[in-house]
């Protein structure tokens, strides 16, 4: 099986904030990797959307739990979805945090 991968990109959650700005992974993907790092403990999804600047909702494949403690990455199931952002459960009152999120396609 053969994939191909996207370049690594910042999602950010502003301090004080649960959600990440847009992030346009460059083409559908089926794959999304994330490396969490430490945050307020939370639990983090990703929401989609059809079209920059569309409307976001909640992917149905995973929530991932995080203790808070960083050095963690995941990949959630992204069905074929370009436009996403990362929320987490509380907000990031330590600081804000920057996520590594990258697609895969097959």
């Amino acid at each position: 099986m053969s994939y191909t991968v996207g370049n690594w990109q910042t999602a950010t959650i502003a301090d004080e904030g649960t959600t990440s700005g847009e992030i346009d992974l460059g083409r559908p993907c089926d794959y999304l990797q994330v490396i969490i790092p430490t945050i307020d403990a939370a639990t983090i999804k990703v929401t989609v959307s059809d079209a920059s600047g569309g409307t976001f909702v909640n992917l149905g494949s995973g929530v991932t739990t995080v203790s808070g403690t960083g050095n963690y990455a995941t990949t959630f199931k992204l069905g074929h979805y370009q436009f996403i952002k990362l929320v987490t459960s509380a907000t990031q009152s330590t600081s804000a945090v920057s996520f590594k999120v990258r697609g895969m396609r097959i």
